[in-house]
């Protein structure tokens, strides 16, 4: 963000009518804050490889622009994409090419505004070590609303807990929630049916906005982070079937990878990603899509909804007491702190993880015969029994719900009966769907692409 835009997004955070805030004044306030921009920082191939060295060690396959940002956020460097391109064709000039050859899948897909609907979905590529994602966005504005792992996404309960969580800090819900079909979503759609009195979507298949997320995380973040999982499973050192290394496995793994995902969230959530000519829904940074819909001609769609109706539906569908939400059965977890504690509490990272592991691991089979932790393991893992929650009788599919499509043949999923199309770039003229049918020679387009795809050029 230039220095311009930041003048004018800081507008709104003071009473211009007593004060001002100047391009040049916020320039020489910068200076003597020590931001600096990239031609100040004149960074250079060997200033910049060993930092983007330690990040291709956690996300091996992205590319250079994911890279900048990456170096933005977590070292403060202010680098030229054509600099990191050309380390990159220097370092690995076939990780270049095959990324140049790779294209993204592209989907149509539309929504009015901010919180007109949030679609969601669950991930189950990493079951083989025990652990579930799961996403919802606002695919309006490309914003990743949570971002979970844990030991499972059977159980409706987790995520309930996902949305309430959401909605409390937002203060308000969507129109519309959208999901697949499966019971484990059948708790949040009651639970905006309680809040809206509206009607939850379900589609016979995953939501389109998800699976395209998904797509972007599986090639980006995903390699680094299974590479160094499988490392364990390789050595010996993890058996999922094991109770006791998956304790210590679960106590360890899910924390770290929880903020490394909501890292990997807040840096696409305020970052533009790369201009694509064939979307129609705003361009710009998620977080100022978010925060200023009336920019982007639109409107914030989000109903408000008082506190104290968050509790009463959390304590139906997501009771803090239930032990779906425990990381380890208490007891195990009393355990695990203590002796990590003994080991004073090293720091677990994407270096440090499989080491911590089998100190810890050690730590609990020098005290594996007391009384208490022979009966506990010898239960085997625990997990709550999938629990079946039933729809509301009053859920129904959205009457309009069959989609709304224009001349190029976007399908409109959201919440509302007559949507608007101020904020949509070169849409005219929209009909029900079959009105306008696809063309089978047409190129799909969809409002999420990945960095590594929108280019020819060297990445």
């Amino acid at each position: 963000m230039s220095d311009v835009d930041i003048v004018r997004h800081l507008k709104d955070h003071y009473d211009q009518e007593e004060y001002g805030l100047s391009i040049v004044s916020f320039c020489r306030m910068r200076n003597s804050w020590g931001w600096k921009w990239t031609r100040q920082q004149q960074h250079t191939l060997e200033s910049i490889k060993q930092h983007v060295q330690e990040i291709r060690r956690r996300f091996p396959h992205q590319g250079a622009e994911a890279i900048r940002r990456d170096l933005r956020q977590q070292f403060s460097f202010h680098v030229p994409h054509e600099l990191i391109a050309k380390l990159l064709k220097i370092t690995e000039p076939n990780a270049v090419e095959a990324r140049r050859r790779g294209r993204l899948k592209q989907r149509r897909f539309w929504c009015v505004g901010v919180n007109d609907v949030w679609p969601q979905d669950q991930h189950d590529k990493w079951l083989c070590f025990g652990l579930w994602l799961h996403i919802s966005l606002n695919p309006f504005t490309g914003w990743i609303n949570w971002l979970k792992v844990w030991w499972t996404n059977k159980n409706p309960r987790p995520i309930a807990r996902y949305y309430l969580d959401c909605c409390r800090k937002l203060g308000a819900v969507p129109l519309i929630t959208q999901s697949d079909p499966g019971s484990e979503n059948f708790s949040v759609a009651n639970a905006q049916t309680m809040i809206r009195h509206c009607q939850h979507s379900t589609n016979t298949s995953a939501p389109l906005d998800p699976e395209i997320m998904w797509s972007v995380l599986r090639r980006d973040f995903a390699p680094g982070f299974k590479n160094i999982l499988e490392e364990g499973v390789t050595r010996g050192l993890y058996d999922v079937n094991n109770t006791l290394k998956n304790y210590v496995f679960r106590w360890l793994a899910i924390p770290w990878l929880q903020a490394e995902l909501d890292g990997w969230a807040h840096c696409r959530n305020h970052n533009a990603p790369c201009r694509d000519k064939n979307k129609i829904l705003p361009h710009g940074i998620p977080a100022i899509i978010r925060m200023k819909p009336r920019e982007f001609n639109s409107l914030d769609f989000k109903v408000p909804v008082p506190s104290a109706l968050f509790d009463e539906v959390e304590a139906i569908y997501a009771p803090p007491d239930h032990p779906v939400f425990d990381l380890v059965p208490p007891s195990f977890k009393q355990h695990a702190q203590y002796l990590y504690t003994s080991l004073g509490k090293p720091q677990v990272s994407s270096d440090s993880f499989w080491n911590v592991y089998q100190m810890l691991l050690a730590q609990f089979l020098a005290i594996e015969g007391e009384d208490g932790l022979i009966v506990l393991l010898s239960q085997g893992v625990m997990e709550p029994e999938d629990e079946d929650v039933l729809l509301l009788l009053s859920l129904q599919d959205l009457p309009q719900n069959t989609g709304l499509v224009g001349p190029a043949g976007y399908q409109y999923m959201g919440g509302m009966v007559n949507p608007l199309t101020q904020a949509l770039h070169g849409v005219q003229d929209w009909g029900p769907q079959g009105e306008h049918q696809d063309n089978e020679d047409q190129p799909e387009f969809a409002e999420f692409t990945d960095s590594e795809s929108e280019s020819d050029g060297p990445k």
